[in-house]
């Protein structure tokens, strides 16, 4: 019976080389590749929606809350249309403040969390820079040191980055 050999006649040695070289190169290659996966979660949390807020539903006659319920996905915009316009009320920049903040007990991974903070941050840094209201309990000095260090990450959207700066520069006058 003839096999076809898939190791190209390498001795085992040299294949156990070729193993320990190929480990190392993804390993050099991890943060890289970390921060390729923050970049595309951090798109993907920015497409999401708010989720249907069941409290407010209860507020309303139940035929008109149904309603809501089957058109709000037609009508609500996602978190990185809602952080970085101006219009957004504060309520809302405030329930996206308060969701990633739920998420970021769950999270399963170190980039899920970097993620979840950016959101949480860019809530925050909109309703500063937008509406002049701090939405956090932390102090301007806080702010502004988190802001500066958030912005050392490569993988952040031009949108957020330049909400963050302009979120820094608030934090530092109001010192």
């Amino acid at each position: 019976m003839d096999k076809d050999s898939t190791t190209f006649g390498l001795k085992p040695d040299k294949l156990a080389q070729l193993w320990n070289m190929g480990d190392k190169m993804d390993q050099g290659n991890s943060e890289e590749s970390d921060d390729q996966r923050k970049a595309d979660l951090l798109f993907d949390r920015l497409a999401q929606k708010l989720p249907f807020d069941h409290v407010v539903a209860h507020l309303l006659p139940k035929a008109l809350a149904q309603i809501c319920k089957d058109i709000q996905p037609f009508t609500c915009n996602s978190y990185g249309i809602l952080i970085n316009n101006p219009l957004t009320d504060v309520t809302i920049l405030k329930k996206i403040k308060n969701n990633n903040k739920k998420l970021s007990q769950n999270v399963n991974s170190d980039v899920e969390y970097d993620v979840i903070t950016v959101i949480y941050y860019a809530a925050i840094a909109s309703a500063l820079v937008y509406h002049n209201q701090r939405i956090t309990s932390f102090s301007y000095v806080h702010l502004n040191k988190k802001f500066i260090s958030l912005l050392e990450h490569t993988w952040l959207t031009s949108e957020i980055k330049n909400l963050f700066q302009k979120a820094r520069n608030y934090c530092d006058h109001k010192k």
